[in-house]
């Protein structure tokens, strides 16, 4: 199956989707490769050139292919084109593509186009993907721990200061043992290597934290219940939907 990513935003008129976020492009992923899983077939991703315009991006893509099975990504000379045009532009190309929705949070989305696969349908379980083994990199890993990541690109998702040092304890009183991952960890590669990243979210007892890349990794490796979200003062269709399926909200 051919997926065409979206080339404009669904939320603002005639602006690119670039994919601005790893938490982007991971749930790009987790949604081919579950359709994939249950339709058993492979899936190729056709993206725009500015969802792949800067070398963090091109790395990121690269990663999550060698981490989930059966999806592979094709990135083509265009960008800014309508969705018309952009299918058009593969069907010239030979790719006969599919588009997308979502009907769980359409109020989030106003100018998607209910057309083409309704991925609700295949996020209300997550898929607990076995992790690329990364064991040698840890030593001894807590009996009790959550992997924690509360920082965030955008200041209405994420928690700091006073906030994040009571959440702390609050996790810290209950027994777990907390490793922060993502861009405020103190190792590299729990800043630098989804494939680490991933394989400590699979071991943890929980993940906990904002809305942004990590809360995106660790659905490929949790059920819903063991995510705790935090509740930010924006929402967006993505923690609407983790809302929806089950998620634990702080």
């Amino acid at each position: 199956m051919n997926l065409a990513i979206n080339s404009l935003s669904n939320r603002r008129p005639n602006f690119p989707y670039t994919t601005p976020g790893l938490g982007d492009r991971t749930h790009t992923m987790l949604c081919a490769y579950q359709y994939s899983k249950k339709h058993n077939v492979p899936v190729t991703i056709h993206i725009t050139s500015d969802k792949c315009d800067k070398d963090h991006k091109f790395e990121s893509w690269n990663q999550l292919q060698q981490m989930i099975p059966n999806v592979n990504v094709m990135v083509w000379p265009v960008k800014g084109l309508s969705e018309k045009d952009w299918r058009n532009y593969l069907k010239e190309k030979g790719f006969e593509s599919e588009t997308y929705f979502y009907s769980d949070t359409a109020e989030f989305l106003p100018l998607q186009s209910n057309e083409g696969i309704d991925f609700a349908q295949y996020l209300k379980e997550l898929p607990c993907l076995e992790p690329i083994d990364c064991s040698s990199s840890f030593g001894n890993i807590p009996e009790k721990f959550a992997t924690l990541q509360f920082d965030s690109t955008d200041d209405m998702r994420g928690a700091e200061g006073q906030k994040l040092i009571k959440l702390k304890e609050k996790y810290e009183s209950e027994g777990y043992k907390l490793i922060t991952i993502g861009g405020k960890s103190k190792h590299k590669k729990l800043r630098e290597s989804l494939q680490h990243i991933g394989y400590l979210i699979s071991k943890a007892d929980i993940h906990i934290g904002a809305d942004s890349g990590m809360f995106h990794l660790a659905q490929l490796y949790k059920p819903w219940n063991k995510i705790h979200l935090l509740k930010g003062s924006f929402l967006s269709h993505h923690a609407q939907r983790a809302i929806i399926n089950g998620v634990t909200l702080i």
